[in-house]
């Protein structure tokens, strides 16, 4: 079975908010904040480390 990108996203997506909502019910306000520091944290990291992946490989295929 595949999954489409739309849908991989939207499922990400409702990780990300319901991890950062459960944090906040369950542990309280400094934890959902801390939740939401550690999934950008974790966002910027990816995105760091998929950039020149991708570049490279652009200028690879000129």
């Amino acid at each position: 079975m595949v999954i489409q990108r739309s849908t991989l996203e939207f499922l990400i997506i409702a990780l990300v908010l319901g991890t950062i909502l459960a944090a906040t019910l369950w542990l309280g306000h400094g934890a959902g904040v801390l939740v939401l520091i550690a999934w950008g944290v974790a966002g910027f990291i990816y995105l760091k480390r998929k950039s020149p992946r991708t570049k490279g490989h652009d200028d690879s295929t000129d």
